[in-house]
């Protein structure tokens, strides 16, 4: 979302006072999601590190893919699922909506395209 600033000039021509606004853009704030720091790299390599949770953001893709589509194609239980999703959505790298689970911006810039 875009937030704008407002500066208000008011000038004086003969005698008259006029005020003209100019509107000027700010810089978007990075979303808690969108920082880049120190710890977001160590979360990074953790989300890695992991064989299974590679396995799992390979197989969810750029298109995303149910759990049970998962867990049929990757042969694991529901609870090792849950485990490595809860992971993922918590540091923001994968969204859930019911049965649905999709990587968002950030899972397929910093998670899938450093699979192989």
């Amino acid at each position: 979302m875009n937030k704008y600033r407002v500066n208000h000039i008011i000038y004086t021509i003969k005698g008259l006072r006029f005020m003209k606004d100019e509107i000027e853009s700010l810089p978007q704030e990075p979303e808690a999601c969108e920082m880049k720091t120190p710890h977001d790299h160590r979360i990074m390599v953790k989300a890695l590190e992991n064989p299974l949770r590679r396995r799992i953001v390979k197989s969810i893709g750029a298109f995303g893919k149910t759990r049970k589509e998962i867990m049929n194609e990757l042969n694991i239980s529901d609870s090792q699922l849950k485990f490595q999703l809860d992971f993922l959505v918590k540091e923001c790298y994968a969204e859930v909506d019911g049965e649905k689970c999709r990587l968002n911006t950030k899972g397929l810039q910093e998670l899938l395209a450093n699979i192989k």
